[in-house]
């Protein structure tokens, strides 16, 4: 993880009902009933602190085993790199 970025972050939740977080550090920043919302949600909210910041936004997700994948970079306002790729529990995205 890039310390030149800020960094949100979705923890993995086990739960069927959510509530999945967006976090910021330690700082809970909303709460979304499922994962692909949560996504959605920061990645909604990335450009807005990539500008307030002046640095770019990195949103990681983890999986269930524990381990965390760095899903985008926003930077200025736009949304860079690979489409979340980890599909199980997830809604489709269009």
């Amino acid at each position: 993880m890039a310390s030149s970025s800020a960094q949100l972050f979705i923890p993995y939740n086990e739960s069927t009902q959510g509530p999945w977080l967006v976090r910021r550090a330690a700082d809970p920043l909303g709460r979304y009933p499922t994962q692909a919302d949560a996504i959605r949600a920061a990645e909604a909210m990335a450009p807005g602190l990539s500008d307030s910041l002046g640095r770019p936004v990195a949103i990681h997700v983890q999986h269930a085993d524990g381990t965390w994948e760095e899903h985008t970079w926003v930077v200025a306002g736009l949304v860079a790199g690979a489409p979340y790729s980890h599909t199980r529990g997830l809604e489709s995205r269009t």
